[in-house]
């Protein structure tokens, strides 16, 4: 009895924070449109938390976007997210993420899907040190390929990154990475013979080619081959380096104007320009 008592307990506080953001049926198509969801239901979102799409009858892929002006792809999703059958599809939150659907809402489409659900879920209890680009779980196998948007990135101050850390479960480094802005030797920015090793990633330091070849790219394509080891889950992908860790109380408390460029959040005040973590721009 007490077990059981014990197991209802875990479970209760595991969903404590579940907010349900869609409960309705729809058809999601690019002729019939998506499920939009406004933006005061992420008033509490936080980074690290995720966001759940239940869905049925899915045969292409499924994408997330921010209903601003241009409808930017929100920072941190998956460009060739690929869904099918009935099943459920994770969007992982980073900060920049999070101050988009504050600001602007959030529209979940694609090409033939039945959205049954959305909900938002406690995910990653903290993320780690530094402007993360992407963060959740990929899973790396033969030749497996992270497609990022550019908008994970767009938003940082590459004055200041020194590295780009790709964390992982794998617990080895004897695999292969390749990053990559399109197919072929010319696309290639760097792979694992550039990087070393650190405590559950791999780290690439950063020259200014390669910040400018980084931050300049239309996508990010992140590949992975197992080799001789098991398959593992790639968990984060984050710059680090002198960022601050948020802006002056004075500047929120002063006026401060906040608008949305390109799907980040650009805070603006006395004409002078920072990125959600602080950095002037």
């Amino acid at each position: 009895m007490k077990k059981i008592t014990l197991l209802a307990a875990l479970f209760a506080a595991m969903t404590i924070n579940a907010t349900d953001l869609w409960t309705e049926s729809k058809h999601v198509s690019w002729s019939e449109g998506g499920v939009q969801i406004q933006k005061e239901a992420f008033a509490e979102a936080q980074p690290g938390q995720k966001i759940v799409v239940s869905f049925t009858g899915a045969s292409d892929g499924i994408e997330f976007k921010v209903m601003n002006a241009n409808f930017d792809h929100l920072a941190g999703s998956r460009e060739a997210a690929w869904i099918s059958g009935d099943a459920t599809f994770e969007q992982f939150l980073t900060a920049a993420a999070v101050d988009s659907l504050k600001a602007h809402g959030l529209e979940i489409i694609g090409a033939n899907f039945t959205c049954n659900k959305v909900e938002l879920l406690d995910g990653k209890a903290e993320l780690k040190e530094g402007f993360t680009v992407w963060t959740g779980f990929f899973w790396a196998d033969e030749w497996s390929t992270l497609e990022l948007y550019y908008n994970g990135y767009a938003g940082a101050d590459w004055s200041k990154a020194t590295a780009l850390r790709i964390y992982s479960e794998a617990n080895r480094s004897d695999f292969v990475i390749n990053v990559l802005e399109a197919w072929g030797d010319e696309g290639k920015i760097a792979d694992q013979t550039a990087m070393t090793a650190g405590e559950g990633y791999m780290e690439l330091a950063l020259t200014d080619d390669l910040r400018a070849r980084l931050a300049n790219a239309n996508h990010w394509m992140v590949q992975f081959n197992k080799e001789g080891g098991e398959p593992f889950n790639v968990t984060d992908i984050v710059l680090v380096g002198n960022f601050s860790t948020a802006i002056d109380n004075t500047v929120i408390e002063s006026k401060a104007v906040k608008t949305i460029e390109n799907g980040q959040l650009v805070i603006i005040k006395n004409g002078v320009r920072f990125n959600a973590l602080g950095a002037q721009l």
